[in-house]
């Protein structure tokens, strides 16, 4: 439990040190400009992708925990014989 703890303040710090570095780097780019238009398809961007991140994960956690990764058929030589009919 101890060591879980410590693992858990360790990536908690080392991601404040990232964030801080990355806001500092963010900031240092005075010359840069952009606009309310690109910080908008920023923000958009950042936004569906961490839906479309979430939304994947979800997914495949409820198909392992209801079962569905069980239910896989890897039996190729019925699978011909299925569709050679068709």
């Amino acid at each position: 439990m101890k060591n879980i703890l410590l693992l858990i303040i360790m990536a908690s710090l080392v991601l404040i040190i990232i964030t801080v570095f990355a806001i500092n780097l963010w900031l240092q780019m005075s010359d840069v400009a952009i606009s309310f238009n690109g910080k908008m398809a920023i923000f958009i961007g950042a936004f569906f992708t961490i839906l479309l991140g979430s939304g994947l994960m979800s997914l495949a956690f409820f198909s392992s925990r209801h079962g569905f990764d069980e239910q896989v058929d890897h039996d190729l030589e019925t699978l011909f014989e299925k569709f050679k009919d068709r």
